[in-house]
This record gives structure tokens, C-alpha cells and sequence, in this order.
């Protein structure tokens, strides 16, 4: 059975459940595997492939270093 079978059989099956609690925890089921998907565009993704090509290259501040220069900067004002 391909994916389109499948998904259309659970359809039908669906349709015909009546069972509020057993509908509401298939939801959840359901929303589990759909609700964090997260699209991103080609300049999103570059951006990300960047970051991380950045990081590991050790082009980065740590929380630490960063709030000792800003805790700097705020004294100098």
C-alpha cells in the first residue's frame, strides 16, 4: 500500500469514529507530526548554512564575553 492509499484508507476510517476521547487524542497524535514543520526560504536557509559555517570556523562571541563588553560599553557612556 503506497502513501496515497494509506492516507485516503485512514480517511474513510476517520469518518466514521464517533468516539469524542478517541478523536482528541489522534489529533494529537496528528499535530504532533504536522505542528513543527517550519518552511524556510532559499536566503533563510543560506543563512543558517552561514551561521553555522561561521561557528565552526570559531567566528563567535560567547554569552559571557559578550555581557563583560556590553557591562564596558554601558560604563563608558
Amino acid at each position: 500500500m503506497n502513501i496515497a492509499e494509506l492516507k485516503q484508507r485512514l480517511k474513510s476510517k476517520i469518518d466514521i469514529i464517533n468516539d469524542d476521547a478517541f478523536l482528541k487524542a489522534l489529533t494529537v497524535l496528528v499535530e504532533s507530526k504536522t505542528e513543527h514543520i517550519i518552511m524556510l526560504s532559499e536566503e533563510q536557509k543560506l543563512a543558517i548554512k552561514n551561521s553555522q559555517k561561521e561557528y565552526l570556523e570559531g567566528n563567535y562571541f560567547d554569552n559571557d564575553s559578550v555581557n563583560k563588553e556590553m557591562e564596558k560599553w554601558l560604563r563608558e557612556e
